[in-house]
């Protein structure tokens, strides 16, 4: 038994089916062609794009955003303060009985 020279794994090479190295490399000369003419899209503009694309993709996160632009925090927590006071209330009346 070899306790103390175990053999190492096979290493991990992962190679993508999918992928087009050539139209990757298409894509980067472009790319530097663009950036070096001014013709490139600056990344904030994509961003602002981006920006609210993902908030109606589902119900969750739709009703998620509707909540908070109602200000339901603030409705939540006033409702438990008044219900809080309420029992207080009454708490004092039934030990003053």
């Amino acid at each position: 038994m070899n306790l103390f020279n175990t053999p190492k794994p096979r290493r991990f090479n992962h190679e993508y089916i999918y992928v087009d190295p050539q139209k990757d490399k298409l894509e980067a000369i472009e790319q530097r062609a663009k950036e070096q003419l001014g013709q490139a899209e600056r990344t904030s503009d994509a961003d602002e794009r981006l920006r609210g694309v993902f908030l109606n993709a589902t119900k969750y996160t739709r009703q998620r955003r509707e909540k908070r632009v109602a200000g339901s925090f603030f409705i939540n927590t006033g409702v438990a303060i008044i219900l809080l006071l309420v029992l207080i209330a009454v708490w004092k009346i039934l030990l003053s009985l």
